[in-house]
């Protein structure tokens, strides 16, 4: 084992587990909607009861997946990681956010940095945060650096004791009229995006049937 600093580590966790995880991601998202709809047509030769059955299927599945995911495998990358380096937090980080550097790299310190109190910003922070998702910087960047840039010049006229929690953010951002549309929401989340990709491919196996 060796020790290494947290973002010095996130380019060795990429190198061993960027394909285990792609392939992951991909099984989650077209994998179990083709698990659940071959269930369907196991189980039950009626169309009306394949889709029943199939729905069904959908919540036990996703169950049982999780459960893999988040006791199994997580644990397992961890362990496997953890006997090759010894991560050291750096820049102040605990040993908490120093895991979240290793998994996350750029992203996850762009996103501890903007968690701080806005008087803790920087003006480059705020136009580099849209690069946390390809999506929203391709699509909703100016959305994003108006909303970041709001909140941050709100708290700097503001008294420096003034809390930064969610109801204050919530209030400014109503205030100012930048609540984030469906389209931001949805699209501009990687797990909201994984979700639709997977329930749409689930839908379109369910209404065209290609294997039945």
């Amino acid at each position: 084992m060796f020790g290494m600093l947290d973002y010095r580590a996130h380019k060795l966790y990429i190198i061993l587990f960027f394909i285990p995880n792609l392939v992951l991601t991909l099984f989650a998202m077209f994998g179990l909607p083709l698990i659940n709809y071959s269930i369907g047509l196991a189980f039950a030769d009626e169309r009306i009861y394949q889709i029943l059955i199939s729905i069904v299927a959908l919540f036990f599945v996703e169950m049982i997946w999780l459960l893999i995911i988040f006791t199994l495998v997580s644990k397992a990358f961890k362990f496997i990681f953890e006997l090759f380096v010894d991560v050291i937090p750096h820049d102040g980080r605990t040993k908490e956010e120093a895991q979240m550097v290793v998994w996350g790299g750029e992203k996850a310190i762009r996103s501890l940095q903007i968690s701080k109190h806005p008087s803790q910003w920087t003006e480059s922070l705020i136009c580099e945060i849209p690069k946390n998702d390809w999506v929203a910087n391709l699509f909703f960047r100016d959305d994003l650096i108006k909303r970041f840039q709001t909140v941050y010049d709100e708290y700097l006229s503001m008294s420096p004791d003034t809390p930064y929690n969610d109801a204050e953010v919530e209030r400014i951002m109503a205030e100012h009229n930048l609540n984030l549309s469906w389209q931001e929401k949805v699209f501009a989340s990687p797990q909201l995006r994984r979700v639709v990709i997977a329930y749409s491919f689930f839908l379109f196996l369910l209404i065209y049937n290609p294997f039945g």
